[in-house]
């Protein structure tokens, strides 16, 4: 029987109930430590932070491609004789900019798009980035407050918050001054 070869190769027991030269332990703690309530705070504090560092990434990039592609379709409407005025109006920013946003990308040929077409275009696209700017901001909002908590609570020090939101501790420290400390009384 292969048990019993083991079996028989396990010296017996001594007499001693201790843990002498010649005794085995008779008693061995098998449980499980009880966690840091603290430690367990911090590392969830640290898995949020990391997260909001990826929401915040995927939101940048969103507003940076509908920033570019609006920009592209401004000049195309002004290239197309659109009336700044009323491309302004459409995208809900100045003149100024929207002649600067044509002169900027080149020489561009006429897409036969229809006046309306362009206006509507570029209403949505306008529409379309401000809401993903308004997603970023509320991501960064939480950010702070996440950051304000930590600090406040001091489960981690500014350079594990640093690490663990891609900021510098510096950026931290004046990002996070006075957030969270008063609560406001309604009047």
């Amino acid at each position: 029987m292969p048990g019993r070869k083991t079996h028989d190769r396990i010296p017996p027991r001594t007499a001693g109930t201790g843990t002498g030269a010649a005794g085995v332990a008779a008693y061995r703690y098998r449980g499980v430590p009880q966690p840091d309530p603290a430690t367990a705070r911090a590392q969830q504090a640290l898995a949020v932070l990391a997260q909001l560092r990826t929401t915040l990434a995927l939101r940048s990039s969103r507003v940076r491609a509908l920033t570019a592609e609006l920009g592209d379709c401004l000049a195309q409407a002004v290239c197309d004789g659109v009336k700044v005025a009323a491309v302004a109006k459409a995208a809900g920013q100045p003149a100024a900019s929207i002649r600067s946003a044509a002169l900027a990308r080149g020489e561009l040929y006429p897409s036969g798009q229809t006046r309306s077409g362009h206006l509507h275009l570029i209403a949505g696209l306008a529409s379309e980035l401000a809401a993903a700017e308004g997603a970023r901001s509320a991501a960064e909002d939480e950010r702070t407050r996440v950051l304000a908590l930590a600090r406040k609570s001091r489960l981690l020090d500014d350079y594990q918050l640093a690490g663990a939101s891609g900021l510098k501790s510096d950026e931290i420290r004046k990002m996070t001054r006075g957030v969270g400390l008063r609560v406001a009384q309604p009047q």
